[in-house]
């Protein structure tokens, strides 16, 4: 293997938190484009692979903090929340779409879902013309009309759906297909393919004696009617069943309509209850009652009015293959009061679009598709979604509309339809070694409204981050991935990366190697190597160098011109989030935001001062505060070797200045900042 190969198969590998997010989105670059204060970067890079920003920022259920490798020291980076941070920065509420060409054929989606508008805007990039067909007056899907607003606002929704229509988009709202037009007109008005992207929008019942009675319901129907502000006579007493997210969904609703008592019955137990536990958590901290394996047998009533529902004991839920299979105890039965009865066990398709389609339902309720080409039966008709999946997450409902995209286009243009590309490694977990030696920095606590008082209303109850806490959470991440890389035949097996590495990730073969799951980008090896064998996956002095010409030049006609090269992760840098690039509190300052310090040398500083600047600044922490450490006291000696130098080159060693930040004694950056600057002025 060539050098050059071995360095592309190292960047291959994904971190891991970039492979479990079902679309794929680029993790590791848009929470460092947070740490960095460029937002409106780190919103372009979410949107690139995932169009739905804003509503994952407040309801996905992050597969992303499940895998992330910081788990293993302190807890894993908030992920969804910076993202909900970025998605609905004020700098970012009208961030401009880029609309496709246009010139290719047109294309039918019926549903305005996630599925729906993710496979529209990737046709739109690709070229052709989407139009997307809604039975509803408003785009948006499930999340518009069922999923209550102190989880996910009406405008955090509409802000992601504007943004993708913008992209040249056509919605036709309020049209029922099947009904109001068929599936074979819409071909023959001329559309080269369609695609089916509807959710399972009706609920599923239990064949129970009582089921029948008016206080029944579903939960689509039942979150439906609340969301278009339907009065619901549901008395006093509500009793959901099921175990998910739309049962806890159900269940807070019915709460916050000022039931007395709310309880939840399902088959599950609690550790087996498909809701995520952060659901689960809080469904019970606002009073909702968990009856757990117990199955029901029959609404009670009298004189046509609910009274209760008798219901049994599960004794097993799934078989010895952890299959569904659960069995009951008719010995053990017991009724529970209530005056309304709300199922909440599952979806269900509502048939009518696929009149005169020639489509059929399987025995699952969901369409006949090819699982790998999400071909239909009707070469030119796609599914994709709830259509031919279990019900899942609107990230999954996006990977989902972007595959089927990817097919159709295969379909139109006369090519095979292929599997989806294979998946990049990933970076495996933290060795509890290296876990133990990288420094702790706690989560940021997310603010909740009190129980008390966030089940009387609709308000969402957990606070958006604010700037400092989205930058300093952001700032917790590891960088997996974006690690140093060794140039075999640059390296002279001088050992110093073996010496210094305080995460002993470098070993000496025929050449010196990273061990990639040590790695956390500190960038000890890179600055020590002698021979630049050794060069950083993110933060490069190449990078640092094609950057800071340009920031040098504007600030022409500035007295003096000082570049800053700023550790992002000090406490004291935390709490004077920057702007992009020369735009914090001094005009006359670039700040460069570091993510490690250990990234500079030598040479990048005096290439600093070559590109025109008058001085240079390194702003560091109190070194027992490093977050790598090692790295502190390296670049303090650099620096200060770096200034002796300049003395026997005739040029003058204070334009180079150090700068340590006491941040337990709460000083500022901006004064620390013009205080090296005067230091350089002088």
């Amino acid at each position: 293997m060539s050098t050059q190969q071995r360095l592309s198969a190292d960047q291959q590998a994904w971190p891991p938190c970039r492979q479990a997010c079902p679309v794929h989105a680029d993790v590791r670059n848009y929470v460092n484009k947070i740490g960095q204060g460029k937002y409106d970067e780190a919103l372009a890079v979410i949107r690139r692979r995932l169009p739905y920003a804003a509503v994952c920022g407040r309801i996905c259920h992050h597969p992303c903090e499940a895998n992330c490798r910081r788990r293993d020291v302190d807890g894993a980076v908030a992920i969804r929340e910076v993202k909900r941070f970025v998605a609905e920065h004020p700098d970012n509420a009208a961030a401009p779409a880029q609309p496709g060409a246009g010139d290719r054929e047109r294309v039918a989606i019926i549903g305005s879902g996630p599925g729906g508008l993710s496979a529209a805007l990737e046709l739109a990039r690709r070229g052709y013309r989407p139009t997307v067909f809604e039975r509803e007056q408003r785009a948006g899907g499930i999340p518009a009309v069922a999923i209550p607003d102190y989880r996910l606002p009406k405008q955090a929704l509409q802000r992601d759906v504007d943004w993708i229509l913008a992209h040249g988009i056509e919605l036709q709202s309020g049209v029922q297909v099947g009904t109001d037009i068929t599936i074979e007109e819409l071909h023959q008005k001329g559309y080269a393919a369609v695609i089916i992207a509807v959710g399972l929008s009706t609920s599923r019942l239990l064949p129970l004696p009582g089921v029948d009675n008016p206080g029944v319901y579903g939960a689509m129907d039942f979150l439906r009617a609340v969301a278009a502000d339907r009065r619901l006579d549901i008395g006093q007493e509500v009793l959901v069943i099921g175990g998910g997210n739309v049962a806890c969904d159900t269940a807070r609703t019915a709460l916050r309509l000022g039931c007395r008592r709310v309880k939840m019955l399902c088959l599950e137990s609690e550790e087996e209850m498909p809701a995520l536990p952060e659901e689960i958590t809080e469904s019970r901290d606002e009073g909702i009652e968990l009856i757990t394996r117990r199955g029901p047998l029959e609404v009670e009533t009298a004189d046509g009015k609910i009274t209760g529902l008798r219901h049994r004991l599960v004794s097993r839920v799934f078989n010895e293959q952890g299959q569904f299979a659960p069995e009951y105890d008719d010995n053990n039965q017991e009724t529970t009061s209530c005056d309304t009865v709300i199922f909440a066990i599952g979806q269900a398709l509502e048939p009518d679009f696929i009149k005169g389609s020639g489509l059929e339902l399987d025995q699952r309720g969901r369409l006949t598709c090819d699982p790998m080409t999400r071909q239909t039966p009707v070469e030119w008709i796609f599914a994709a979604g709830e259509a031919i999946s279990p019900p899942g997450s609107v990230v999954e409902a996006c990977a989902h509309g972007q595959r089927t995209a990817e097919a159709v286009d295969q379909y139109l243009q006369g090519n095979e339809i292929t599997p989806a590309a294979e998946l990049p490694p990933a970076i495996g977990r933290l060795e509890p070694a290296t876990a133990e030696t990288i420094t702790p920095l706690p989560r940021v606590p997310m603010v909740f409204r009190e129980a008390e008082q966030r089940r009387q209303d609709f308000v969402p109850f957990i606070d958006t981050l604010t700037e400092q806490q989205a930058v300093a959470e952001a700032r917790r991440c590891l960088e997996c991935g974006n690690g140093a890389l060794v140039t075999a035949d640059q390296c002279v097996k001088c050992l110093n990366c073996v010496r210094l590495c305080p995460y002993q990730a470098p070993h000496i073969n025929a050449f010196a190697e990273i061990t990639r799951e040590r790695c956390v980008a500190c960038g000890i090896c890179h600055g020590a190597c002698p021979t630049q064998a050794i060069r950083m996956g993110s933060g490069t002095p190449e990078e640092l160098a094609a950057n800071v010409g340009g920031m040098v030049e504007q600030l022409s006609g500035k007295e003096p011109k000082v570049v800053a090269y700023i550790c992002a992760r000090t406490a004291a840098a935390i709490s004077a989030c920057p702007g992009t690039a020369t735009t914090g509190g001094l005009s006359n300052c670039a700040e460069i935001y570091l993510t490690s310090p250990g990234v500079l040398d030598d040479r990048q500083l005096l290439r600093t001062l070559e590109t025109g600047a008058d001085g240079v600044l390194v702003v560091l922490g109190p070194e027992a505060d490093d977050y790598h450490r090692g790295v502190g006291h390296r670049l303090r000696q650099q620096v200060e070797r770096l200034r002796a130098d300049l003395d026997t080159l005739g040029l003058d060693r204070e334009r180079l200045q150090l700068q340590e930040m006491a941040a337990t004694e709460g000083q500022d950056l901006m004064q620390l900042l013009q205080s090296g600057i005067n230091k350089i002025k002088r």
